[in-house]
C-alpha cells in the first residue's frame, strides 16, 4: 500500500480511501467518532483519504469508486445493506460481507448460530419468564435500549422490538479478532469493569466510564477455551477483517452474547484497547483492514 507502520511495510498500493461513517441509526454519533479516528490514522499514514459522513441516501454512495473503509454502526450500514450495494457495484470495502452482516446484526439469529455450534449462550424469551433478566433490542448496538430487571416489580411491559435474556452474573469480557496478514488472530482478551450498573452507552463512550483490563486475568484453560470458541464463531459465521465478540464469564463458565461485525473505533472503544495490549497501533489496525479488503 506504499505505507508502513511500526516498521512493517505494506506492499500493495491504495490510491484513495473513503471512510464511510454517520448513517441514520441511533449509533450515528458513535459512527462519526469511529470514522474520524480512522480518518486521522489514514492522514498519519500519508494516505489520500476522504471522510464521507453519510445521510443514509444510497444514491450518494454511487460517487464512491475507491476502496471504502466502512465505519457505520447499526442499520443500514451494519445489516448488510451497504455491503450488498458495494458488492453490486464492484467496490472493495473493509469488514464482513453482506451475508455475515445479516446474521450478526440480528441478536436472535446470532444466538441460534451459537446453539448450532454448541456454543454456550444465555436462554432467551419473548416475554420475561424469570428474574433477573435482561431486555435487549433485537437489532442495534452500543447497549442502546438495554434494560436489566432484577425483580417482577421493576417490569413495566413497555419494551418493544426485542427479547429477554437470562441475566448472567459475572465478569464482562470481550474478544476482538483482527486479520493479520490474512489470518484471523485473537487479540488479548479484554475485561470491562463499568462504573455504572452495567456496560451501557455512557460507560462505553465516556472518557472514564469504564476500566478496561487487557489482557483479562484468566487462567490458561479459560483463555484457550474462549479463544478457540471465538475463532470458531468468527469463521463459521463468515466474518472478515475484524469482529468483536462479547460475553460473560461466570461460575458456570463462559457465555457468548453477541457478535459485532463493525466494532467501534472511537478513542474509548474495546478493539483498539485490545490491539494496543498486543503492541498494535490504530495505524496498524487500519493497514491490516485495508489489506484484508484487498484480499477479497
Amino acid at each position: 500500500m506504499g505505507s508502513s507502520s511500526g516498521g512493517r511495510q505494506v506492499k500493495r498500493k491504495v490510491p484513495n480511501v473513503t471512510v464511510l461513517c454517520g448513517g441514520t441509526s441511533s449509533e450515528r454519533e458513535v459512527s462519526i467518532s469511529s470514522g474520524r479516528n480512522i480518518f486521522e490514522s489514514l492522514k498519519k499514514l500519508n494516505m489520500k483519504s476522504t471522510l464521507f459522513i453519510w445521510d443514509g441516501n444510497f444514491k450518494s454512495l454511487e460517487s464512491i469508486d475507491s476502496i471504502c473503509f466502512i465505519m457505520l454502526h447499526g442499520s443500514p450500514g451494519e445489516d448488510g445493506s451497504v455491503q450488498k450495494f458495494f458488492e453490486s457495484k464492484g467496490v472493495l470495502y473493509t469488514g464482513s460481507d453482506s451475508k455475515s452482516c445479516e446474521i450478526t446484526i440480528d441478536k436472535i439469529k446470532t444466538k441460534e448460530y451459537f446453539e448450532t455450534m454448541n456454543i454456550k449462550t444465555p436462554r432467551w424469551f419473548s416475554y420475561p419468564k424469570e428474574f433477573p433478566c435482561v431486555f435487549k433490542p433485537r437489532f442495534g448496538g452500543s447497549s442502546i435500549g438495554v434494560k436489566i430487571y432484577f425483580s417482577p416489580k421493576e417490569f413495566t411491559n413497555e419494551d418493544k422490538g426485542g427479547f429477554y435474556e437470562t441475566y448472567i452474573d459475572g465478569r464482562e469480557i470481550t474478544i476482538s479478532i483482527l486479520e493479520i496478514k490474512g489470518e484471523p488472530k485473537v487479540l488479548p482478551i479484554l475485561e470491562i469493569i463499568p462504573k455504572g450498573k452495567f456496560y451501557d452507552y455512557i460507560s462505553k463512550y465516556s472518557p472514564e466510564g469504564s476500566v478496561l483490563i487487557a489482557p483479562a486475568p484468566l487462567n490458561i484453560s479459560e483463555r484457550e477455551g474462549i479463544e478457540k470458541a471465538a475463532l470458531k464463531i468468527y469463521k463459521e459465521v463468515g466474518c472478515k477483517g475484524f469482529a468483536r465478540i462479547d460475553g460473560i464469564i461466570s461460575n458456570e463458565g463462559f457465555y457468548f452474547l453477541e457478535i459485532n461485525a463493525i466494532p467501534g473505533m472511537t478513542p474509548t472503544s474495546d478493539l483498539p484497547a485490545s490491539a494496543k495490549a498486543n503492541g498494535l497501533s490504530m495505524e496498524d489496525i487500519v493497514l491490516e483492514l485495508l489489506d484484508s479488503a484487498m484480499r477479497r
